[in-house]
């Protein structure tokens, strides 16, 4: 598909109005996020010094909507400014007014399952220019909601950066692109006995709006029923019969499906595939819906109509507070954060809002890629797309493992031998 030049973004950068953000960053994560801190090591701030005269691609995990303002923290210490490559569809949130903000940033827009080639060609030559540098989050959408867990990751995001170095080879016979993992954690503030009592105050207020009771239940128990209350709730509206040996995963699952198929179905997408996995079908679905958002063109009549798309992108928001929940990531490590994100995620579902508790960001890098060092493989291979899905696995690998490492770093919220 071709793209009109009104469906793309550029990217600018306004500096009197970065200055004004450079200047209030943090007062903006904590007033918006509630974040009232980026902990980064010293080690890992003056090896971000270093990088200021290098090609970058920053890529991180992205379970919610705080990692690209906390990635403009980090090109402040690494002293550069960041282009990002965020979904056109951001762009008219607030009638326009975060678009305006963020392009005056430097983010430059992207329309997810089309082949976007504006957005390609400002990708390649931010890439290609000396010192450039990109913000990519190669989970996508949906955002996760779970911290602790990462989505699969788009291999588009590694094509991208082995086309910019091509592009750059061509001026720089000695160029280089670095691509730098990263992993966000979040972490509560605050006494942990004070953090028992808010989720004990959190759980019982939605067990009052739905009429169960706590008597005799430990948090997770709580939880669970909670939960349990929503399950049966959309099965019986999907009209889902259950047996007595389903597990609670399972039926999460069989809801998650028959929502995105519902949505499918009644909006009339053609390429819809029943079989793939939620993730998959969520991303096709609203990829979709952003097409017909912005009137692209539908010479094949393949698009629903627009009542169509903003009904079902609606509707969707259920699809979101259970695309990736599952009960062993709570019961495994019961910690205030994975407590807090089915919290969120309940009383998303209850009461159509949620206000997040105050927290640290915590940042940790893994050793750059090199991308002169995988590009010999990329270019002699005559698979290049099984070489390109290497190389995604291995950088998502990195971050898997700075992953694993905060989790031993976590404290479990409530004794083991109160939950079990």
């Amino acid at each position: 598909m071709i793209m009109s030049i009104e469906s793309f973004i550029r990217p600018s950068f306004n500096y009197p109005f970065m200055w004004f953000i450079d200047a209030s960053i943090h007062s903006l994560l904590l007033a918006v996020h509630n974040i009232d801190e980026v902990v980064i090591q010293p080690d890992d701030r003056e090896m971000l010094k270093k990088l200021k005269d290098q090609r970058v691609i920053f890529v991180s995990n992205h379970p919610s909507t705080k990692e690209p303002p906390i990635s403009y923290v980090i090109g402040n210490l690494m002293y550069s400014r960041f282009h990002y490559m965020a979904s056109r569809e951001v762009f008219d949130w607030g009638y326009g007014l975060v678009g305006k903000m963020i392009q005056s940033i430097g983010a430059y827009s992207v329309i997810a399952g089309t082949g976007d080639r504006e957005s390609l060609k400002t990708t390649r030559k931010i890439l290609a220019a000396p010192a450039g540098k990109l913000v990519l989050f190669p989970e996508g959408e949906p955002t996760g909601a779970e911290n602790d867990n990462l989505l699969p990751f788009q291999p588009g995001v590694t094509q991208l950066g082995l086309w910019g170095f091509e592009d750059a080879l061509k001026n720089d016979p000695n160029a280089e692109i670095l691509i730098l993992p990263a992993f966000i954690k979040y972490r509560f503030n605050g006494p942990i006995e004070k953090i028992r009592e808010e989720v004990d105050r959190s759980i019982e207020n939605m067990e009052k709006h739905i009429g169960i009771t706590k008597h005799g239940k430990n948090i997770i128990d709580r939880l669970f029923a909670v939960g349990k209350f929503l399950i049966e709730k959309n099965e019986r509206e999907f009209g889902i019969t259950t047996k007595d040996d389903q597990s609670f995963d399972y039926r999460i699952g069989q809801i998650r499906h028959k929502i995105l198929n519902y949505v499918a179905d009644t909006v009339g997408l053609k390429k819809f595939n029943r079989d793939d996995d939620a993730i998959n079908k969520l991303r096709y679905i609203l990829s979709v819906f952003e097409m017909v958002t912005l009137g692209l063109p539908d010479p094949k009549n393949e698009l629903p109509s627009l009542a169509s798309a903003k009904w079902g992108r609606k509707y969707l928001q259920k699809a979101y507070d259970f695309i990736s929940i599952k009960g062993s990531y709570l019961k495994e490590f019961p910690s205030a954060e994975r407590i807090y994100e089915w919290i969120y995620r309940f009383e998303s579902e209850l009461f159509q809002s949620s206000k997040p508790r105050r927290a640290k960001a915590f940042v940790h890098f893994s050793e750059p890629v090199r991308l002169s060092e995988e590009y010999k493989n990329y270019k002699n291979s005559k698979n290049k797309k099984q070489i390109v899905e290497e190389l995604t696995s291995k950088i998502r690998g990195k971050i898997q493992s700075i992953l694993d490492e905060e989790v031993k770093r976590s404290e479990i919220l409530f004794p083991l031998d109160k939950i079990f």
